[in-house]
């Protein structure tokens, strides 16, 4: 059976292979786009909203505001940090450094070109835009004849230690996405070219997706993104096809991994699939490669993968999700739920938002949003330094945090360092989202701005939102809208809220909780409508299964940590006599250390008094290295200070 069907995709994939790439790569048109054709068999239920519409503010919107600056709008990353990451292509050295082993300087192009189409998305600025368009112009320049671009000498080095495919993964992106802002059809025939060209070293009867680079193919199969994007984009069914293939791929070798469908059908947790969990449960790419199959499920329709994916989503939400938003162990998806050990990835944490992104758009259940909410009090507004201009590689909960070294031999461009951004820029997506068949919108995040979208009868209405939250649980949403409209907002009730109200012009609205889990009012809504939400934030005690002498303190969403800041590090350690209540008072701005958010004073059972402070703010004085040359060296790097989550008690 499992000949037949590897026989069966070989003689598909090289039908396809033979009418559609039969023509040079530089003369393949465009046959369709999305407004001629309809290529999503499964449309989301809700929309994202478009981020020239979205204004946030407060500390989401000023610490975006910081990092947009230094990483995207500014004139040094215009001519410095972009230019660099294009510079990659037109050198191609990634497999020159070192003998065997292949580096990635090709991954930074498509991730600095996808945070700044999203910046100039949400800023306007048409600086950002010229950078967009000279530096995919400078890209496509390197293209060779048979369609190839990358950022290594021999492009069918793709097997081994190396990373070349990966970084295709992202110029692929980068360029499917820039096509869509800028409308240029010569950026699409350059994404096609370089995908044909692809297909022509990886696949069947040539070298097996899941052989290639590191980790059983899973940096190289999280491509489907991207490739799902331009079969939408062209409606090509090669890449549609190309898509089913690696998917048919990962179950090529019984009992390897990844076998992502296969495994993730069965519900088990990830860590427990194969053994030896540590050399191939990748957290960043193994995420990757499962929001690709939501995507292709989209197109695809077959339920098997959508299944999987939600079994996927929940075994790593149950198992890997630590209390801050992080992901797995140290990239690594190894059962890190129930330990007070914590060293957590960025990359993994954006890629998490991602996928929760995706199947709250797909499904419009609010509950993906809680986690939303949790990673970004936690972990993105944390993984930048206090400039804005450079980042952390690991987050650690008992331990300092791992400063970014400069990746790749490059002075401006690490992982963590190029993807933070475009996960903040999400926010702005998913904070307020209108439905596609009804008027319906979902408000998932209660950042404060300015959020229109368009309901689904076209017209547009404008959600203010006015608040502190989450220092407190006060709401306030001003509805504009041109036209009154029979319609129903439905408001994310937090999952750790005992109490939630909703008051509508001075009059408490009884709510409907519906399948979704969202609190909904149906009404007629009028210009004007003055909407309160309160929402009962205070502190709560969490424990962890496997070790009761630990506790740690949450405020709302917010992690909270004893940290060097606010005592010395020799004290962190000194256990602390609470049980199942513990009363914190949040300090004034007057009284609280100026180097954090928010600062709260407490006492123990036994009358002891301690400070915490949000988890964010530990660990974020640092500065950019600034040593290209010395970056495996620095990868053991750590801010000066420390913190604890995980309190140990006297229990």
């Amino acid at each position: 059976m499992y000949v037949l069907k590897q026989n069966l995709i070989l003689l598909m994939f090289s039908l396809f292979i033979l009418t559609g790439c039969k023509e040079n790569n530089k003369d393949s048109k465009t046959t369709f786009s999305k407004s001629e054709t309809n290529i999503l068999k499964v449309q989301d239920k809700f929309s994202y909203a478009n981020l020239e519409n979205v204004s946030m503010k407060g500390k989401v919107g000023d610490e975006l505001s910081k990092v947009i600056d230094k990483r995207i709008a500014s004139n040094f990353a215009a001519t410095e940090i972009a230019a660099e990451a294009t510079k990659a292509f037109e050198i191609r050295m990634d497999d020159q450094f070192h003998e065997g082993r292949g580096l990635w300087q090709g991954e930074f192009w498509g991730k600095w070109i996808l945070s700044a189409i999203a910046a100039y998305r949400y800023s306007g600025d048409e600086n950002i835009k010229q950078t967009i368009k000279r530096e995919t112009e400078r890209l496509i320049a390197t293209q060779d004849e048979n369609g190839y671009i990358g950022s290594y000498k021999n492009s069918a080095y793709v097997e081994g230690d190396v990373w070349n495919v990966w970084n295709r993964k992202y110029t692929l992106w980068g360029l499917v996405e820039a096509y869509e802002l800028l409308k240029d059809p010569n950026i699409l025939k350059a994404a096609q070219g370089m995908m044909d060209q692809l297909m022509t070293e990886v696949g069947p009867d040539k070298v097996q997706i899941v052989d290639t680079g590191n980790f059983y193919g899973l940096p190289s199969s999280s491509i489907l993104t991207p490739l799902v994007k331009l079969y939408v984009e062209t409606g090509e069914v090669k890449y549609l096809d190309f898509a089913e293939y690696i998917v048919a791929n990962w179950e090529s070798e019984p009992g390897n991994p990844p076998a992502i469908v296969e495994k993730g059908l069965t519900g088990v947790p990830v860590h427990e699939w194969f053994p030896e969990k540590g050399k191939w449960t990748k957290a960043y790419e193994f995420i990757s490669c499962v929001e690709g199959l939501v995507d292709l499920y989209q197109v695809a329709n077959k339920p098997e993968y959508l299944k999987a994916s939600k079994n996927i989503y929940k075994a790593i939400q149950e198992n890997e999700r630590v209390i801050t938003g992080g992901i797995g162990y140290h990239d690594k998806l190894v059962g890190a739920s129930n330990e007070p050990a914590g060293l957590n990835e960025p990359c993994d944490v954006v890629y998490w938002e991602r996928l929760s992104a995706k199947l709250l758009a797909l499904t419009g259940d609010q509950s993906y949003a809680d986690e939303i909410e949790r990673l970004t009090y936690n972990v993105l507004i944390g993984s930048f330094n206090l400039q804005g201009d450079w980042g952390v590689r690991r987050l650690g909960l008992n331990e300092p945090h791992l400063v970014s070294p400069l990746h790749a031999f490059t002075n401006y461009h690490q992982c963590c360092v190029a993807n933070v951004p475009r996960g903040m820029l999400q926010l702005g997506q998913v904070a307020v989202m209108p439905s596609k068949t009804n008027n319906e919108v979902l408000v998932n995040l209660y950042i404060p701005g300015s959020y229109e979208v368009d309901l689904a009868n076209g017209k547009p209405i404008t959600l203010e939102i006015f608040t502190e939250y989450p220092k407190n649980g006060d709401v306030s949403i001003k509805l504009e809208t041109k036209k009154e409209f029979e319609g129903k907002l439905s408001f994310r009730r937090p999952e750790w809220s005992k109490e939630f109200h909703v008051i509508i012009n001075g009059q408490e609205k009884d709510f409907v909780i519906d399948d979704e889990n969202n609190v909904s009012v149906s009404k007629t809504w009028r210009n004007g409508d003055d909407i309160k939400i309160i929402i009962d934030v205070s502190s709560r005690i969490i424990g962890i299964s496997k070790n009761e002498k630990y506790k740690a303190l949450m405020w709302g969403p917010v992690v909270l940590a004893r940290s060097s800041i606010l005592e010395g590090k020799e004290s962190l350690d000194t256990p602390l006599f609470f049980t199942n209540d513990v009363q914190l008072s949040l300090l004034p701005n007057d009284k609280k250390s100026d180097k954090v958010w928010l600062e709260f004073s407490g006492k123990t059972e036994d009358g002891k008094s301690f400070k915490v402070c949000d988890y964010a703010s530990t660990g974020r004085e640092y500065e950019k290295p600034t040593d290209p040359t010395a970056w495996q060296e620095m990868i053991k790097n750590r801010v000066t200070t420390d913190q604890r989550v995980w309190l140990q008690t006297n229990k």
